[in-house]
């Protein structure tokens, strides 16, 4: 391998055009358009594009004879960064190319803009002011760029020092001296973070309304989009034109009532059963992504037939469970690495829904993929019908990120902080993991076994049984959890359960204009201090090992016997308004046992030993309530 990359390198120089531009697709080394080579099969239709025609600040293009030495210079490197010289083992991929040409092409404009003729001008200085500039660019949703967009410009600058020895016109300095690009922007511990996962009031109602539709409408919509392209055909077969045939569709579809999370629905037209179509997409992707957890890119690249039996040496911990069978793409090969994810029976539906869907494409186009769509703004009934001049394609990250947007809108998904969430397709992904790890962290190895996020090039860091990355992302979902839970303890007018008044008792008193920021300064200075607070849905546990009545470790509760009963009789309970919900269901819930004569004298026993319980923490709630109104203590 070492060998084959020391003739890609030696092949950049070469004089021999054919031997220099092998990354290079219907294109050569002095095109003004560079079409790339698919790295992975992910973009063998969509091959990536370097345009290097792009205007400089003096209005002229960068093909202009004036940059001819430095757009020569500027090629070389780019396609050192595409061989991989900084001890990659096969360069960077396609898309990393083009992040890479992009922070070029900023770097070439700003030293046009500051007279700079050549990168082996670039001083110290130049490069400080170049630093100081991108630094303060704005962002796509913040006041300045994120930390890992300015990893693209140092791991940039750094490439252009280190190819020195290949290319003549290089920089001569080291920007950052014994530092990586990584380590470079180490100082931004304070960068706006992006929206890592889903939060709960989001997520819950997302993947419910996704579940219902698609377990209550899916096979309705499917039967009439069948008889939509029946009535379509028939006329069609018997002579009738275009318009007749879709009048035929109409007729048909008016006949079909189809029950939806907004209520009974008529296909009044085609445009109706389109709209549900598309819908039917973005829900299967929500419980793909959501429940199961694979990256974008993994999902659009199923294939049917990919659920599976889960295979014997698993069938003791699955025994009735499926597999996804599937490929990563990421950090791989050109077709993949192949693996399994667990698949619950909604995700195993999602997929056979999308098997029915994708039928007609996939007997049209002869291939297994199950998202081949027409391109955003194509879709349509049209897509579906034999004389369709529609090609459709493996759908992209942006569709993705389009269609489940559009299904939240469609579902009504609630705002968040009065604002509306804005969801992107790796959110399931993250929300997946936060919500897996939160519940359970000694199995992190599984999880990133599950995720994938271990490979061949990580065997001596998967010697400690996790993968760090994820470990640290846990972390600090686990660390935001447990602030936000103390603001709540902390905030909370009635607390319930044998801890609750013991914190309402010693929980210090917060006054004065800033107010919020005092609560979540305290909040946090609580959760770093490690004092252990676990989250639940029927409230929170102030961790002490000593009354710990599930028999927990010296640092959390154990994960096996924490249950609602055993926590209502622990002394590190509490209970807040936020969980009345789930203790009022827990009565409803027994009453309704104790109704039923049919059942056993121990298990009514059981029964009413909860719902005693489940009273207790309401009547608790509702005193500290009154208590409240009379005017006692309240710590705000």
């Amino acid at each position: 391998m070492s060998s084959l990359r020391t003739r890609r390198v030696r092949a950049v120089h070469s004089d021999t055009p054919r031997d220099r531009d092998w990354f290079l697709r219907d294109s050569r080394w002095g095109d003004e358009d560079w079409v790339l080579a698919p790295t992975s099969a992910l973009h063998e239709d969509r091959p990536i594009v370097v345009r290097w025609g792009f205007l400089m600040p003096n209005g002229r293009r960068f093909t202009h004879p004036q940059y001819a030495v430095l757009l020569e210079s500027t090629k070389q490197h780019l396609a050192l960064l595409r061989v991989g010289t900084n001890g990659s083992a096969r360069g960077c991929s396609g898309t990393s190319l083009r992040i890479y040409f992009q922070c070029l092409r900023a770097l070439i404009r700003w030293m046009s803009e500051e007279g700079i003729a050549r990168f082996v001008d670039l001083d110290e200085a130049s490069i400080i002011a170049f630093k100081q500039v991108i630094g303060r660019r704005r962002g796509y949703a913040a006041r300045t760029i994120s930390r890992e967009t300015l990893r693209h410009y140092y791991h940039v600058l750094i490439s252009l020092y280190r190819h020195r020895g290949a290319v003549q016109d290089s920089i001569q300095i080291d920007p950052f001296p014994g530092l990586n690009a990584l380590a470079a922007t180490a100082h931004r511990t304070h960068d706006p973070k992006a929206a890592a996962y889903t939060p709960d009031a989001i997520a819950i109602p997302l993947i419910q309304g996704a579940i219902e539709f698609l377990s209550d409408s899916a096979l309705k919509i499917l039967a009439a989009r069948e008889r939509a392209l029946c009535a379509y055909n028939q006329v069609r077969a018997c002579g009738g034109d275009r318009v007749h045939a879709r009048c035929a569709m109409n007729a048909a579809l008016s006949k079909i009532s189809i029950d939806t999370p907004h209520g009974s629905t008529t296909l009044d037209s085609y445009h109706r059963l389109s709209t549900l179509i598309d819908l039917l997409y973005g829900a299967c992707f929500v419980v793909i992504s959501y429940l199961v957890g694979p990256r974008v890119s993994e999902i659009l690249h199923l294939q049917a037939g990919c659920v599976q039996p889960s295979d014997r040496e698993s069938a003791d911990l699955v025994p009735l469970g499926a597999m996804i069978v599937g490929a990563i793409y990421k950090g791989e090969s050109y077709h993949g690495r192949p693996h399994q994810w667990i698949a619950p029976t909604p995700a195993v539906h999602a997929i056979t829904v999308l098997e029915a869907l994708s039928a007609p494409h996939r007997a049209r186009a002869g291939g297994k993929d199950l998202w081949q769509r027409p391109r955003v703004g194509r879709f349509g009934i049209s897509e579906w019908l034999l004389d369709s001049a529609v090609t459709p394609r493996v759908s992209d990250t942006r569709s993705a990120n389009a269609r489940v947007n559009r299904l939240a809108r469609w579902l009504n998904v609630p705002s968040y902080n009065g604002r509306p969430w804005r969801l992107s397709s790796h959110q399931g992904r993250k929300t997946f993991a936060r919500f897996v790890a939160l519940r359970d962290r000694t199995a992190l190895y599984a999880l990133a076994q599950h995720l994938g996020h271990r490979d061949t090039r990580q065997t001596d860091a998967a010697y400690v049984g996790t993968d760090h990355n994820l470990e640290r992302e846990i972390e600090t979902a686990v660390l935001d959890a447990s602030v936000s839970a103390w603001e709540q303890m902390l905030t909370a007018p009635t607390l319930a359960g044998r801890m609750g008044a013991e914190v309402l008792a010693r929980r210090p008193r917060f006054r004065g204009a800033r107010l919020k920021q005092e609560i979540r300064a305290y909040a946090r200075m609580l959760a770093e201090t490690g004092l252990t607070l676990g989250v639940c849905e029927w409230g929170y546990c102030v961790y002490r090992e000593e009354f710990s009545a599930c028999h927990g470790s010296a640092t959390a509760p154990d994960p096996v016997h924490r249950e609602p009963s055993t926590c209502a009789r622990c002394k590190n309970f509490s209970v807040t308004e936020a969980h009345r919900p789930y203790w009022s269901d827990q009565v409803d819930r027994y009453e309704g046992l104790l109704n039923d004569a049919r059942l056993p004298t121990q298990t009514l026993k059981i029964a009413r030993a909860r719902l005693e319980e489940a009273r207790t923490l309401i009547r608790s709630l509702d005193g500290h309530a009154k208590e409240t109104r009379r005017g006692g203590p309240v710590a705000r």
